[in-house]
């Protein structure tokens, strides 16, 4: 009621236009005080603070999403360079490292974070796009599932809220070329399935009419790919003329052929 007959939102003190404007704030005495307690610096959010270091107000820079547990027990000599965050929030406490470690707290007023390890494991790429060769000794999550069909083909018309699986393409490679200590991960561009099927075809050597590109996926190129190496298990092989026994040291036959007996490369020397 007192807001609809007096009042008084359009009304505004000399003393918050001095406080926004951080009228009568003195400098530091020395660089490297604590201003853990202060607050934050309005002018330096927006990147026109003029005070640098010495400002009395925090200047914080990034998103900082963590606690940091030194400035807890006032120990943080960093101040405003600190990576980490200098505010109390029970949602950005770091882990707990006993509950992390051994799976459980003695404290019952614990202010760290005790996250379930399991909710830590993430999803395999590898067996998210049809097959891990880790198998259950794996160190990511296993999760079967469905893949969409519409998606395979080209369009799923449900988009993100379908209750099938969309596979993706993206894949988290380890460099073998460095040490296992300092394994470099990378990461393949997230692609569509759909790509240049006439350029894979040319560079894998897959025997495909032109026609039939138009409508193949990766999938279906790699089985088929399967398929013809299986048909043609000898087709790798060189011609007879080229080939030379090493039982009896003539040309045009294999030596799981050969009629002669073993000793007949040496006789013929």
């Amino acid at each position: 009621m007192q807001e609809l007959i007096a009042s008084i939102e359009k009304f505004s003190f000399d003393l918050e236009k001095d406080i926004e404007g951080q009228r009568g704030a003195l400098l530091l005495p020395f660089h490297g005080m604590d201003k853990s307690g202060a607050a934050v610096c309005d002018f330096f959010v927006k990147g026109v603070c003029r005070k640098g270091p010495m400002c009395p107000f925090r200047h914080l820079s990034g998103e900082k999403t963590v606690v940091c547990k030194h400035w807890l027990r006032g120990l943080c000599k960093k101040g405003d360079q600190c990576e980490f965050l200098h505010e109390y929030d029970m949602g950005r406490m770091p882990e707990c490292y006993f509950y992390s470690k051994f799976g459980e707290c003695s404290n019952k007023d614990c202010p760290f974070l005790h996250i379930d390890p399991a909710s830590k494991v993430k999803d395999c790429p590898w067996y998210d796009r049809g097959f891990c060769k880790h198998g259950p000794a794996c160190k990511h999550r296993h999760t079967r599932r469905v893949m969409c069909t519409n998606y395979l083909v080209g369009f799923c018309p449900d988009g993100p809220k379908c209750k099938y699986v969309h596979p993706k393409a993206d894949l988290v490679l380890c460099n073998t070329d460095h040490p296992k200590n300092t394994t470099v991960q990378q990461r393949l561009p997230a692609t569509s399935l759909h790509c240049d099927l006439e350029t894979i075809a040319k560079h894998q050597g897959l025997m495909f009419d032109h026609s039939r590109l138009s409508h193949l996926t990766v999938i279906s190129m790699v089985q088929e790919r399967i398929r013809k190496l299986q048909e043609n298990v000898y087709g790798g092989l060189r011609p007879l003329e080229q080939v030379t026994c090493f039982k009896c040291g003539e040309r045009g036959h294999y030596a799981n052929k050969c009629n002669r007996s073993r000793l007949a490369f040496l006789m013929r020397k």
